[in-house]
């Protein structure tokens, strides 16, 4: 259910984001001619859709989540620029295809002569690109608008389903684990041996946590969330208390832990 619902929220989303793009040509905003702020701006509105389905379902911001606002980021830049072509060219869609992919082809290449140009007048008067070095400039401009749009969508869907950041290495947390277990004794010893920085004997308990799978007819469970940084290994441990209600499952309590390198490495090795 919360899968469907964030796709269907990131269509809309990136729908409403790729009209409001065309409108106000954003796609083609950029700083000292390469920093794609427009995409930026395309690709971060594009994933508020997924996270929005991740705020409302509980279901944090795991692979599929993040692959449903990347798409929703490309899709939305994609729809600008289609839009900005219909545009420029009303009669397009009318024309047989091979016109269309004549003016399609076109349309692409004054958008690399743009960003060529774009790139050029931060240079100083005296420096002339030759033909076909503007030509890579502008089509690697290109390149960075649609990994930037991408890459906007990570960040937006981090910082609204408040994943922690680390100030040291200048990155977002990920998602280590996402672990259910029935188990709730076994996930209290576990969070015991980690706060005494107990690294062997909580992998073993680790193992029973694990062990412990959430079954339908079970109405209580616990749930462990670890996001940690992949450099320094400094991690955030969330312990929820979920309830199974008609339909929907509840969080009903949640406990945070925040552990620093050699508590998270030690929870690596679990």
């Amino acid at each position: 259910m919360g899968a469907f619902v964030a796709l269907c929220l990131t269509a809309v989303t990136s729908v409403a984001v790729a009209y409001a793009g065309h409108r106000f040509d954003l796609a083609h905003i950029h700083l000292i001619g390469g920093i794609p702020v427009g995409a930026l701006f395309i690709g971060g509105c594009a994933a508020i859709g997924t996270a929005l389905a991740v705020r409302l379902f509980a279901i944090y911001d795991t692979s599929g989540m993040r692959v449903f606002a990347q798409f929703g980021g490309l899709m939305a830049y994609s729809g600008a620029v289609l839009l900005d072509y219909v545009a420029a060219h009303p009669n397009a869609l009318l024309a047989p295809l091979t016109a269309q992919a004549l003016e399609s082809v076109k349309y692409l290449q004054t958008l690399v002569e743009q960003g060529s140009a774009a790139f050029a007048r931060q240079l100083p008067g005296w420096v002339r690109l030759p033909v076909e070095v503007g030509f890579w400039v502008g089509g690697a401009r290109l390149v960075i608008e649609i990994v930037g749009a991408i890459v906007a969508t990570g960040w937006m869907l981090s910082m609204l389903t408040d994943v922690p950041f680390c100030w040291k290495n200048r990155r977002f947390y990920e998602l280590r684990q996402l672990i259910e277990s029935a188990n709730m004794q076994a996930v209290r010893e576990w969070e015991m041996a980690m706060n005494q920085r107990r690294p062997v004997e909580a992998r073993a308990i680790l193992a029973r946590v694990r062990q412990g799978r959430v079954r339908p007819e079970d109405r209580r469970w616990v749930r462990i969330v670890v996001h940690q940084c992949p450099v320094c290994h400094a991690s955030r441990l969330r312990i929820e208390g979920r309830r199974r209600g008609v339909g929907f499952a509840r969080t009903e309590t949640s406990q945070e832990i925040t552990l620093d390198p050699v508590r998270g490495a030690a929870l690596l090795a679990t």
